[in-house]
């Protein structure tokens, strides 16, 4: 059965009129007894302590009488406590345990359980399928190194993908929920708030927008696999692992052999069929903006009473024989094709290609050496500038500008820049410290190329 090890009448207390209180207590209570760093079993004092503060934060306070009772009506907080306090111990959740003069109260392990149980379902926090699918692939990873001394947290890898699957088809029953029940109702205004409050907040934000990033969690789906299969084709790994699950269980070997085949079948569904879930989770996603879509622009398109505007303004222009002739009014068309919603197109994946390498041929990679060595060449370096110098200049004292030789693109680079040498910046200093360039007021031309201001190169005697 399932309520075999839980109370008769565990639920009363929360299917009678003071459920709301019941439960507020519960939730509060639950981190009473869950404090990993404290003793499990408190003393009525501190359980009475703790729900007089839950009462406090509640806006209201009222107590229904379910069932005849020798108790009076609660007045204060203290008497609201403690006839909450009395009807969790007559219902089960609570057990009194009295030694001397000390009363302790505890929770049994099932139903701290159950309790644990309610409150996460109540929350819905956010799941962190990064660490989950990392956690798994670290466990395998160790199994795969290390199965004999490892090979149990193959189970713990099975458990994982278990439930990282059953909360998919959590967020696909909860999409399809919500669109169901926003698809029934007729107010505009509850349609936007219900698809904003219960979808974008608890749906889209929480666990849907995880798993459609760039950094989703599926990126390490491949190595899963592969390590996964390769489990179920190694003889030896798979009865090494088995041994560990015979050690840690206390199972027969063959027992212990379906087991791990088991856990490696679960891990192989869940991560092969990822794609038709997400598919099928966009799918309800998509219906659902939609419709959430096309209700707020007609929201928008539309004005409160305007039908009984126009109806008005129907009713007054009867009364006229012969119609007015209305000037300077702005036209205006109250129903035509703009009026009606277009809905967004679905965007579709792009069709799977083969991606062949291509080939840059000969030509190309010549043409781009070319332009690449041409591009060098016109680059002006301190170096280079030294070299061409210390080439012309060889053994002399002084040179005259009509005496150099340009045979190259880089020796004109470097001729034509002779000129620039004092504004080259620090880099260039060298090169003044070694020579010297020399101008008159005469302009030449230089080999009938270029024509400039005359000069001479002298090297420095200090050099």
């Amino acid at each position: 059965m399932l309520f075999s090890h839980l109370p008769d009448e565990i639920f009363q207390a929360l299917s009678g009129s003071n459920k709301t209180l019941i439960e507020a207590v519960l939730k509060d209570l639950a981190d009473v007894f869950y404090d990993h760093a404290e003793d499990p079993i408190k003393d009525k004092s501190t359980i009475i302590e703790s729900i007089e503060d839950t009462l406090h934060k509640l806006d209201t306070l009222s107590w229904h009488e379910d069932q005849k009772e020798s108790f009076d009506s609660p007045k204060t907080i203290h008497d609201y406590a403690l006839r909450i306090y009395h009807r969790l111990v007559n219902t089960g959740w609570l057990v009194e345990e009295q030694e001397l003069y000390r009363v302790s109260v505890l929770m049994t392990p099932q139903i701290s359980m159950l309790l644990r149980s309610l409150v996460e379902i109540s929350r819905h926090g956010k799941r962190n399928y990064g660490a989950t699918v990392l956690s798994i692939l670290s466990n395998l990873e160790a199994v795969a190194k290390q199965p004999k001394e490892r090979g149990v947290t193959l189970r713990q890898s099975a458990e994982a993908a278990r439930e990282f699957s059953a909360h998919l088809n959590q967020i696909l029953l909860g999409i399809r929920s919500l669109q169901r029940e926003l698809f029934a109702s007729r107010d505009p205004k509850a349609i936007v708030s219900g698809f904003f409050d219960l979808f974008v907040e608890g749906i889209l934000i929480a666990d849907y927008k995880t798993i459609k990033t760039s950094n989703n969690p599926f990126r390490f789906r491949r190595q899963i696999l592969e390590l996964t299969q390769d489990f179920l084709a190694n003889p030896t790994t798979m009865g090494q692992v088995a041994q560990c699950y015979v050690d840690q269980q206390l199972i027969t070997m063959a027992e212990a052999q379906a087991m791990v085949e088991q856990d490696c079948r679960d891990i192989l569904q869940t991560f092969n069929n990822i794609e038709q879930r997400l598919e099928r989770i966009d799918e309800y996603r998509y219906r659902l903006e939609k419709r959430a879509a096309d209700t707020a622009r007609y929201m928008d398109s539309s004005r409160p009473g305007m039908a009984t505007k126009i109806a008005g303004i129907i009713t007054d222009v009867a009364k006229f024989e012969h119609l007015p002739v209305m000037k300077q009014v702005i036209g205006s068309r109250f129903v035509g094709m703009a009026s009606a919603a277009q809905p967004t197109k679905r965007r579709e994946a792009p069709p799977p290609r083969v991606m062949t390498p291509a080939e840059v041929s000969a030509d190309a990679i010549k043409l781009r050496d070319q332009q690449r060595r041409f591009h060098e060449a016109r680059q002006v370096t301190v170096a280079k500038m030294q070299t061409y110098l210390e080439k012309q200049m060889a053994s002399h004292t002084q040179k005259h500008i009509l005496d150099f030789t340009i045979s190259s693109v880089e020796d004109f680079v470097c001729f034509d820049h002779l000129r620039y040498v004092g504004s080259l910046g620090v880099s260039a200093k060298k090169l003044e410290n070694v020579f010297e360039i020399q101008f008159t007021d005469q302009f030449v031309d230089v080999h009938d190329f270029v024509e400039c201001r005359e000069f001479n190169v002298v090297r420095r005697s200090e050099a």
